[in-house]
């Protein structure tokens, strides 16, 4: 039988392209234990064939760690002394130098000791900062640098009491391993030892930038409110700039692209061929969902699927699913020459079942080995092994298995979904996945309306910011970590770093970020106590004319969230409507309107998908359209805010003053919706 094994190696986009920090560490902390590990090992064994997906942007970043151009607070500290650190320096190593596998402190005397110190709020010494610095590196280095380095064999066993030139030694050992984890990707692929295949740039969900819509073919009733994003040429631009890294990197194109968690759609597969992939993958739930159910079998992903559109053809691999997850969830809980022996058989049952098969086991290739012994080394070194003592296993990259087979079996449709439930669920569907998405087709939008949009091209330094950033926000990582259902410690930055991109995006273009960009997605939500139940056409006086002036408008209760006066916040109320023009808002505070905004400022910024409006408003400024008195309020023409029947936007107001700042929504922004085209029929009234 033939056997495909691909580890797929990424990390999003961590830099800020603006200023070139780094919001993480898990680039160079993977590099240390994984990214150079893994490709080593495969390397020992002759007969041994696999293939690694390499994502563009963990490429990039390895590219900024490997030359020194990364700027990572987590080697700054690394790098400098504790004598000559200042209290903020110390607090950083004991806040963030434990983020390791909570089993590997327990094993480890002085590492246990010094978690002890930091629960007991104890201080820290210059000697037990600096035991921390190094047991924190040696903790995520790779085990074969653990076992074979003379040096680093030293530091293991000493455990406590380590001098700054042990350190430098330490240091000068990842340095070595950063500079030449790509060029021993490159050398191995030129010997046809390993094959590389690659992601679009920044691990966008493909199917969802192609269409967001396609969504609802994988899970019908899916939850999209009111989002519209449809950008292929995004999708393209994502696997353009992919294979130009790569050929920059490794000397040449590679033939195949796992995307970002398998996640294809037919309009996806369609881009990947179009720019010439020989092969691509998903996950054998979504051949299934593709089969006629007449055809559907268990074994009918062993073997590559022949896709064609419009002239382009495609190999479709669909991994398998239970293999690929013993692998990534269940084998790390057993003894390794056991779990070893379970894939064997597994394996050997399928050869027996069907002696030409072709079977692709694709997973991650860096964070299950977190929960193996070893960082996973035994397991793999005796799954390598025996794998090559097997006379009726053949190990072959896909481009290997690819050019062994003569003719390919008909796929003539494609259900749209990933590895994940054959869905994408996971990265969109409730309400903090949605919201990172309308902030990120505004985002787009705005960038497709600006004049700096053609520059990105020309090597225009904003806008490549732009661009980039842009790029980066499509990411699959920001919306898995958003709403449900997965959960980090790290939930903050990743929800900062999506947003850092985004204002990026703005900045690039010289726009001013909406100041929801400012405040996290994971946001407090408003509850709407009542919905717009016909038009209004109040009168703009700044006062409560009569009852029925505002008695069909929508109605929100304004809690109090004032960063200085958090208990006695100044807005109340707040009430919106609309005729077939207008938006129109009612802002009632706690006290007289033109006696605070006499000396405070209300600033109200609304978004749309076409733009932006932002007036300031004060009770010595005049304008038509908006009145201060008893309260506030304001007109804003539909036309000019671009705002369609049935079409949402967001709204957010903010008070400010030498003593005052008070903001609602505190964090995020309030959702609206305006009315449909049949509104009135919908609600008349007498």
């Amino acid at each position: 039988m033939k056997l495909l094994l691909l580890w797929h190696m990424h990390q999003p986009m961590y830099k800020d392209y603006r200023t070139g920090r780094y919001g993480l560490p898990w680039v160079y902390l993977h590099a240390l234990k994984d990214y150079y590990e893994m490709v080593g090992m495969v390397g020992q064994y002759e007969r041994l064939r696999v293939t690694f997906n390499l994502v563009p942007s963990l490429i990039e970043s390895l590219e900024d760690y490997a030359s020194g151009r990364a700027q990572d607070p987590f080697l700054t500290h690394f790098r400098k002394a504790p004598e000559a650190m200042d209290l903020g320096e110390r607090a950083f190593l004991v806040e963030h130098y434990f983020l390791v596998p909570a089993s590997a402190i327990q094993a480890h005397p002085r590492y246990r000791e010094l978690w002890a110190m930091k629960e007991a709020h104890r201080p820290f010494a210059p000697q037990d900062l600096r035991d921390l610095q190094i047991l924190f590196h040696l903790q995520w280095l790779g085990e074969s640098w653990k076992r074979t380095h003379a040096g680093i064999r030293a530091l293991v066993q000493k455990q406590r009491g380590y001098r700054e030139e042990e350190k430098r030694q330490l240091q000068d050992v990842m340095e070595q391993i950063l500079r030449t984890t790509l060029p021993l990707y490159r050398s191995l692929w030129e010997k046809g030892r390993i094959e590389i295949s690659t992601t679009p740039y920044y691990h966008p969900i493909l199917p969802l930038l192609c269409d967001i819509q396609i969504a609802r073919y994988a899970t019908p009733g899916i939850r999209l409110d009111d989002l519209h994003f449809r950008f292929p040429d995004d999708a393209r631009e994502q696997i353009a700039r992919a294979l130009e890294k790569c050929a920059a990197v490794f000397g040449r194109r590679p033939c195949g692209m796992w995307p970002a968690e398998g996640a294809i759609s037919e309009e996806a597969v369609q881009l990947m061929a179009e720019a010439g992939m020989a092969w691509t993958a998903s996950d054998s739930a979504v051949l299934a969902h593709s089969l006629p159910p007449e055809v559907r079998r268990e074994d009918a992903h062993w073997q590559p699927y022949r896709f064609a559109r419009q002239g382009r053809a495609i190999a479709l691999f669909f991994r398998d699913h239970e293999l690929s997850d013993l692998i990534g969830f269940v084998y790390s809980r057993w003894q390794a020459e056991e779990a070893v022996e379970d894939f064997l058989r597994r394996l050997r049952a399928i050869h027996e079942r069907s002696p030409n098969a072709i079977l692709a086991v694709i997973l991650d290739g860096e964070n299950p080995w977190e929960h193996y012994p070893a960082n996973g080394y035994d397991f793999l070194t005796h799954l390598y092994r025996r794998l090559e003592e097997e006379p009726w296993i053949e190990t072959l990259t896909f481009s290997q298995a690819l050019a062994k087979c003569a003719t390919l079996p008909e796929l003539r449709r494609l259900h749209p979904g990933s590895w994940i439930e054959a869905s994408f669920t996971t990265w969109i569907g409730d309400e903090e996945k949605n919201t990172a998405w309308r902030y990120m087709e505004r985002a787009r939008r705005r960038w497709a309306a600006s004049a700096r949009a053609d520059l990105s091209a020309t090597g225009d330094a904003s806008a490549q910011l732009a661009r980039c950033s842009l790029l980066a926000a499509e990411g699959s990582d920001w919306f898995w970590w958003f709403g449900e259902p997965h959960r980090s410690p790290q939930d903050p930055i990743f929800d900062e770093l999506f947003r850092t991109h985004l204002k990026n995006v703005y900045a690039g273009l010289g726009l001013e970020p909406p100041s929801y960009l400012e405040t996290p997605i994971r946001a407090e939500r408003s509850t709407i106590l009542r919905t717009p139940v016909a038009f209004l056409r109040p009168i703009l006086d700044g006062r409560d004319t009569h009852y029925f002036e505002w008695a069909p408008a929508g109605m929100i209760r304004l809690q109090a969230h004032g960063a200085m006066h958090r208990t006695s916040g100044h807005f109340m109320t707040l009430y919106f409507g609309f005729d077939p023009e207008h938006l129109y808002l009612r802002i009632d505070l706690r006290e007289n309107a033109r006696a605070l905004l006499q000396r405070a400022t209300l600033q109200v910024e609304i978004y749309t998908a076409g733009g932006e409006q932002r007036c300031e408003i004060s009770a010595n400024r005049c304008s038509p359209s908006w009145a201060v008195a008893d309260i506030v309020e304001l007109a804003f023409s539909l036309s000019e805010l671009k705002l369609d029947f049935g079409e949402s936007f967001d709204l957010v107001l903010t008070l400010k003053a030498e003593d005052l700042w008070e903001r609602y929504p505190l964090s995020g922004a309030l959702h609206l919706q305006a009315p449909g085209r049949e509104f009135e029929m919908e609600y008349w009234m007498v």
